[in-house]
């Protein structure tokens, strides 16, 4: 990987949760994540406004941006996301760098944990 800015695509899962809630742990994620040392966290945006309508893009539900500067801080914010989802059952968070996706459940396991690791590998290896 190169020292370039290094954007990351977060979206939070759970088949149970209405939009309300989904939102409400998606602002949860966010503010866990701004506690490292990250660039910035926003809501996904659409490109597409609503015919006929002035304003900004739409907010995709339960979707994050994250942007880090450095390609090591890509495991600091993999181990964040597991350690939120770890208290909330069977909700679940994709993360997706240039197309590469990694999905982290609320399951500790060492299969998962053996993911976590291939992937973060194959991101040092681009």
């Amino acid at each position: 990987m190169t020292n370039a800015t290094i954007r990351l695509t977060l979206r939070v899962s759970d088949e149970r949760a209405d939009p309300k809630e989904l939102d409400e742990l998606t602002a949860g994620l966010r503010r866990e994540l701004l506690s490292l040392d990250v660039d910035s966290v926003t809501p996904l945006r659409t490109g597409n406004s609503p015919t006929g309508t002035k304003g900004a893009d739409l907010v995709v539900l339960g979707a994050l941006v994250a942007t880090i500067a450095t390609p090591e801080l890509l495991a600091s914010v993999v181990a964040a996301v597991g350690a939120w989802l770890e208290s909330r059952g069977q909700r679940a968070v994709k993360v997706e760098v240039d197309g590469d996706v990694l999905e982290l459940t609320g399951l500790s396991s060492r299969q998962q944990q053996r993911f976590i690791d291939e992937w973060l590998r194959r991101r040092a290896q681009r």
